[in-house]
């Protein structure tokens, strides 16, 4: 289903609410009109009325009214029944309506022996609102339209200033087809609302994609560094069918069951993005750790491994993820050595890893999951894994082939 624009519910909000207030602000002048109108008419009956009793207190005689639509109705001359139904005898004054649509406004005078007289005033000629009403009906239409036009295009300035930030928002997000790359929304930069909405949603979206890279890559992890450790546990099961295992090889089960665990311990850790910590510990002594894990290999390929490394060298780090580094180093260089021999030192803040290879791997694509050599029985894991890990480290990893010599360096922390 189609969202509804932001854009057009502005145009209707904006136009129906000028609307409104033009309504009532039409309203409310007529009104104001018809009561100045009602006063001014009062006024001068008023005014009428306090001249004849005042010509009364002089002569007995009752004045003629001084203005052409006035007419005073007294004993001389008797008012029409209409009128004396239109104002009884207990108001002092009141309008009618005539049915040949004139209009008049009636007031009591009363005299010095208490009596009094009808005071009537046919205003037909003076009411300018009533009069004017068919042009000020085109005078509101008007004013109407030039409101509602000129709302509407400060709806359309206002929406480029407030609402186009966040139709460029949906935009971007509707157009993020890549589920790897992370989301860059606009306005993120900015210090307003949208601002914090953008980076808001913008951190949200890439946290969740993280998530999921994470998820695959723990996926992929697993399959590659669980893969000889659950070859030498189906093998030790399968002969402790026929024999008695000795304690060298429960030693052995027992130490490739531990090395699971922390491998998958450490893979957790780096699928849930969490801080492992670090710690001061020898090189040298790792290094040798994690080639006595692959002896039996090293030993089968009589393979030629040399540590060029001071034993009393330290670095800060997490061992964990320092041991499953040096693993897939270690089983990259047994795996795709031209010659079974194997250099590992350190120079310059950097621990190095040489041996001799024969066709020069593209370096360009070494780090990216699933690129492997041709006739490897691997998934292609093992240095982007590595890759993983160093930036975990925050260390830095390079390769490099020369003269049939492929070389991984790790520059360190300092």
């Amino acid at each position: 289903m189609k969202p509804e624009s932001c854009k057009k519910k502005v145009f209707v909000i904006f136009g129906g609410f000028t609307l409104l207030l033009c309504l009532v602000f039409f309203a409310i002048c007529l009104l104001a009109a018809y009561v100045v109108e009602d006063h001014l008419l009062d006024n001068l009956l008023e005014s009428e009325v306090r001249y004849i009793e005042r010509q009364l207190w002089i002569s007995d005689t009752p004045p003629k009214p001084r203005l052409p639509y006035i007419k005073l109705y007294s004993a001389t001359q008797a008012a029409p029944a209409e009128l004396i139904k239109a104002l009884p005898s207990h108001a002092d004054k009141a309008e009618w309506f005539s049915d040949s649509e004139h209009h008049f406004h009636l007031r009591r005078v009363h005299f010095p022996d208490n009596s009094s007289a009808i005071l009537a005033a046919e205003v037909s000629e003076l009411l300018t609102v009533t009069r004017q009403s068919t042009h000020l009906l085109w005078l509101f239409s008007g004013a109407c339209a030039f409101t509602l036009l000129l709302a509407l295009y400060c709806a359309y300035r206002i929406s480029r200033k407030t609402i186009a930030p966040i139709i460029a928002l949906a935009e971007a997000v509707k157009q993020q087809k890549s589920r790897e790359s992370l989301l860059l929304l606009p306005h993120s930069s900015s210090k307003d609302e949208i601002g914090y909405l953008a980076n808001t949603l913008e951190n949200t979206i890439n946290e969740l994609k993280l998530a999921l890279q994470r998820e695959a890559e723990f996926t992929r992890d697993t399959s590659h560094e669980l893969r000889t450790p659950l070859t030498i546990l189906k093998g030790s099961l399968t002969l402790s069918q026929q024999r008695e295992m000795t304690i060298s090889e429960k030693t052995e089960l027992l130490q490739t069951v531990i090395g699971m665990e922390e491998t998958v311990s450490t893979l957790l850790a780096l699928a849930r993005a969490e801080s492992l910590q670090p710690e001061y510990f020898k090189l040298r002594p790792l290094l040798e750790d994690r080639l006595l894990a692959q002896h039996q290999r090293i030993i089968r390929d009589r393979f030629q491994v040399q540590i060029e490394i001071e034993d009393g060298a330290e670095i800060l780090a997490n061992r964990h993820l320092v041991s499953l580094l040096f693993d897939n180093l270690i089983v990259n260089a047994l795996q795709h050595a031209s010659n079974p021999e194997l250099i590992i030192y350190s120079k310059n803040n950097m621990v190095l890893f040489e041996n001799p290879i024969n066709i020069a791997p593209d370096t360009k694509k070494s780090f990216l999951p699933g690129q492997k050599r041709e006739g490897s029985h691997g998934i292609g894991q093992g240095l982007f894994l590595a890759k993983r890990i160093c930036t975990a480290l925050n260390w830095t990893i390079a390769v490099n082939c020369q003269q049939n010599t492929y070389q991984c360096r790790l520059l360190l922390k300092r």
